[in-house]
């Protein structure tokens, strides 16, 4: 009798510590899993951060977008060149989806022709476009309808020698108060006054060449409160920044280029346009 209590006790502590080990070995398999099927999602994370770093690296343009309770402001920096990275632009697209989708054993197509074209084009928190035409010279920050800005500031600089100056029309009645700065090798020339957003209001430098910078603040395409920079005949950095309402997005501001990346690694596919949050 003693000893088959002592084979059952025996049986029982056999059983259980089975069981124990089954158990742990479940929850490590549940926890492994757990930790690698985020995996391809965090890769695709830092994948579009990556693109979306180097294009900016290439193609521009600097942004800023500070925001608080009562606006919010953009600023961009960027040039007036015809500069065309078409090619290169191909390039990286092919690059991305040979030997980085090879590497991170995952698929990547990408659709990077409305920035290949000779246009750089941004869309900021969803409302406002910026583009830049390197065919053109132009650049433009427009949205749907307007801007809603109450402020532009805005400054370009030349080697050019000024020979005029068509000075932009104020109005005190406006709604749209703007401050334009222009340097040359003449120096630093500066209007500060009030505009309407809904009507079209230029200043026109023009240099001794005859090539000519145009800044109009106002309506452009139907839409107000725009700014338009167009260089004809030569080349100019340029900086501006914009007073705007608040952003309507709930997240982090940010922008995205006119390019789309698809990605799909294992069971995690993602879709879209190519930005970053600032």
């Amino acid at each position: 009798m003693k000893g088959y209590v002592i084979t059952i006790l025996s049986v029982s502590l056999i059983m259980i510590l089975v069981t124990l080990s089954l158990s742990l070995r479940s929850a490590y398999l549940s926890t492994e899993r757990a930790l690698i099927a985020p995996l391809p999602l965090t890769y695709a994370g830092f994948l579009m951060d990556s693109v979306a770093y180097q294009l900016n690296s290439a193609i521009g343009p600097q942004i800023g977008i500070n925001e608080s309770n009562s606006s919010t402001i953009i600023s961009i920096n960027d040039t007036l060149a015809s500069m065309n990275q078409s090619a290169n632009i191909t390039a990286y697209g092919a690059f991305l989806s040979s030997q980085v989708a090879n590497t991170t054993a995952s698929s990547i197509t990408t659709n990077f022709t409305n920035i290949s074209s000779g246009i750089t084009r941004l869309y900021i928190d969803q409302n406002y476009v910026y583009t830049n035409n390197f065919t053109s010279n132009e650049m433009l920050f427009t949205a749907p309808g307007g801007t809603n800005a109450t402020v532009y500031n805005v400054s370009f600089t030349t080697s050019g020698v000024r020979s005029a100056v068509a000075p932009m029309t104020f109005n005190a009645s406006g709604n749209l108060n703007v401050t334009l700065s222009y340097t040359d090798s003449n120096g630093t020339g500066t209007e500060t006054g009030i505009v309407s957003g809904n009507q079209t209001n230029q200043l026109i430098v023009t240099y001794a060449n005859g090539s000519t910078i145009t800044v109009t603040v106002g309506l452009k395409n139907g839409n107000s409160s725009s700014l338009d920079i167009l260089a004809n005949g030569i080349n100019a950095t340029i900086s501006w920044n914009a007073t705007l309402p608040p952003l309507s997005t709930s997240t982090e501001p940010g922008y995205a280029y006119d390019a789309i990346i698809n990605y799909t690694q294992g069971q995690v596919s993602w879709i879209g346009r190519v930005g970053k949050q600032e």
